[in-house]
């Protein structure tokens, strides 16, 4: 029995740490699968540390006086204080816990409610994992959040509420193409409604992880959450929200394909009325620029030639820009005259 403790508790060990395709599997094939990944890797990272506790303990007669080890599962209670440790790792920890624990009890109303009231605190540290742990609780979260986020006159509070809203999404790809309408439309609200720079910049940055989803491991993104930031942009003359919603709206279109003509549209839509808008100037070369990379041209297209072996003629492109503004007179030449071939006859 002791042997076989042993064996066991190393295989795990060794899966967890070293990567092997023992039950991290299921870990290495996404970066963003969801709660249930990470209760996977915590499992087997306890299970083999109890393993091997286990073992220990039945190699060794127990002194006169002392009692034998015996593993104790932290209560709730006692993760929500871990959730203050100034290690992130621990932080981390503590999260999963309270998502994997939470309504262990049929209580979990009452847990999502206890980690919204730290999203109040101070302690940025505390804070993020409260959302991280609303994050991997999953879609039961959204409903309390949009309500917080419209609500509460904390704009503290309400950055806080998008981001979890968004880390619900990262954390749980697969609710993406089919995200909560009810969540998009009370974003909406909230970027166009409340005046806060901090709530427009940390709602748009969240519909951006939305719409773009995570094609790379196969999650496309929510086409809906696209239309809520193309609405902003046709209706809006804030020029923060604004080169917010370009750069997101953007990266969308880049990320999704499907997406891409009509992201192009909101940001064609855009320019043609920037020049009428005080301060827009920024806001127009930044769509520009844009525009072009979505339409395979600029800094973008340049790097996917070059990644598929095609001649890209950025050096002599970047020549014929530096030509033309020496000609000009926009740019001189710092550089000191040659020497004259006869330098050291004087030597």
């Amino acid at each position: 029995i002791r042997k076989v403790f042993a064996v066991v508790g190393l295989a795990l060990l060794a899966s967890e740490t070293h990567g092997f395709n023992l039950l991290s599997a299921p870990v290495l094939r996404s970066s963003m699968g969801g709660s249930a990944l990470c209760q996977n890797r915590v499992s087997a990272s306890r299970t083999a540390v109890l393993a091997l506790r286990a073992q220990a303990a039945a190699d060794q007669d127990i002194p006169e006086g002392f009692k034998a080890f015996e593993a104790k599962e932290k209560t709730l209670d006692e993760w929500f204080e871990t959730l203050k440790d100034s290690r992130p790792s621990i932080r981390s920890m503590a999260s999963m816990k309270i998502a994997e624990l939470y309504d262990n009890e049929g209580k979990g109303d009452d847990v999502i409610a206890r980690l919204m009231e730290l999203l109040v605190l101070e302690d940025v540290h505390e804070r993020r994992a409260a959302v991280q742990a609303l994050g991997m609780i999953g879609q039961i979260t959204l409903e309390p959040l949009t309500s917080v986020l419209l609500e509460t006159e904390d704009r503290l509070v309400r950055a806080s509420c998008a981001k979890a809203i968004g880390a619900v999404a990262l954390k749980n790809p697969e609710l993406l193409p089919d995200f909560p309408q009810d969540a998009l439309d009370g974003m909406k609200k909230a970027i166009l409604d409340i005046p806060d720079p901090v709530t427009k910049i940390a709602t748009v940055s969240t519909l951006g992880q939305i719409g773009g989803g995570d094609t790379a491991h196969g999650y496309p993104g929510c086409e809906r959450a696209l239309d809520v930031l193309c609405e902003a942009l046709s209706v809006s003359d804030d020029m923060g929200l604004a080169a917010a919603a370009v750069n997101a709206v953007a990266t969308i279109g880049q990320s999704n394909p499907d997406f891409r003509e009509k992201a192009v549209a909101a940001l064609e839509a855009l320019a043609a009325r920037a020049g009428d808008i005080d301060g827009f100037m920024f806001v127009e070369q930044m769509i520009g620029n844009h525009i072009e990379n979505l339409g395979g041209g600029g800094l973008v297209g340049e790097i996917n030639k070059g990644r598929a072996g095609g001649d890209t003629g950025a050096m002599s492109s970047l020549a014929a820009q530096f030509n033309k503004a020496e000609s000009s007179g926009q740019l001189k030449s710092t550089a000191p005259p040659p020497p004259d071939d006869d330098w050291m006859a004087d030597m």
